[in-house]
């Protein structure tokens, strides 16, 4: 493999692992998000009752 071939694999393959791991964040932070929300509408409905 030339050096342009293997710079151009180690570039792809960074940038899919970023795109993997940057996504991973994501659902993890909505997911927590949402979490949230959920709680806090539990709460305001308990306490209009």
């Amino acid at each position: 493999m030339t050096h342009i071939e293997s710079m151009m694999l180690a570039v792809c393959f960074g940038a899919v692992v970023g795109t993997l791991i940057g996504n991973l964040f994501a659902i993890i932070k909505f997911a927590i998000d949402e979490r949230k929300e959920k709680k806090r509408l539990r709460r305001d409905n308990g306490e209009k009752q």
